[in-house]
């Protein structure tokens, strides 16, 4: 999976699906892995910064009464190596009501090395974080899924919330062909940098772990924060959609040592 689809396709799924609690009585908890903020320029963020993003798609099914999920994702402290981001989640099931997440991950290269998990003004609970979620593996004596990447780089306005934004659209296309299948996704990310929160674009997007062979028709050129992203694989579309954003977030769980 290339970096551009991994919070929305990683965050969505992963952090949104509960963990089995260690005492059956006890609530379910988040599952937490150290690729979690792999979308995102970790050592870009500054205190305060933060967004809101309604979700859409089968990874994120709307609540009975037809409310779409939204994540709000602040950073509420940066350290001399480590970056910590808080996650809360609307209209996404009991485990997340009243909840926070908080995420330390390295600035070297954004993977996530603790979690904690509380109530707002709460101690957080400690929790485990397991590794990135790995590609099929390639099974002896045959060949190598061949990986490519069509990528182009246009501008276009996008509305986000109550604004619309001067962007700088992103559309990656990734094909991975093996012995047994090819896999086709694409994804289309709308940038600005009127956003906080910046996106983090790989010149050479991954797919199943692989590096794929990419050609450019311009280059990406904007820092800044997602206003829409949308990814469109096995006719499934999964939308990331810009509410709100802004500078003033604070620290709401208390993290253990």
């Amino acid at each position: 999976m290339n970096r551009a689809a991994a919070l929305l396709l990683g965050l969505l799924l992963a952090l949104s699906a509960p963990a089995p609690a260690e005492d059956p009585k006890a609530p379910s908890l988040p599952q937490v892995r150290e690729s979690d903020l792999a979308d995102w320029d970790v050592a870009s963020l500054s205190p305060g910064d933060w967004v809101e993003h309604e979700l859409a798609g089968p990874g994120s099914p709307a609540t009975a009464g037809n409310k779409r999920p939204a994540r709000r994702l602040a950073c509420v402290a940066v350290e001399e190596a480590v970056v910590w981001v808080e996650v809360t989640m609307k209209n996404a099931g009991p485990v997340w009501e009243g909840m926070v997440l908080s995420l330390g991950a390295r600035k070297s290269d954004g993977k996530v090395t603790k979690a904690f998990w509380g109530k707002p003004s709460g101690e957080g609970r400690e929790l485990t974080v397991g590794a990135a979620q790995a590609g099929p593996g390639i099974a002896p004596g045959t060949a190598r899924p061949t990986v490519t990447a069509a990528c182009k780089v246009t501008k276009e306005k996008m509305k986000g919330g109550s604004s619309t934004f001067d962007c700088e659209k992103v559309e990656i296309e990734t094909q991975l062909t093996s012995s047994c299948c090819d896999e086709k996704r694409r994804t289309t990310s709308w940038v600005s940098e009127k956003v906080p929160f910046h996106a983090r674009i790989e010149e050479k997007p991954r797919v199943n772990g692989l590096e794929a062979e990419t050609t450019w028709d311009g280059k990406p050129s904007v820092k800044g924060g997602l206003v829409k992203r949308t990814v469109s694989e096995n006719n499934t579309l999964e939308v990331m959609t810009l509410l709100r954003s802004g500078t003033d977030a604070k620290e709401s769980l208390k993290r253990g040592k």
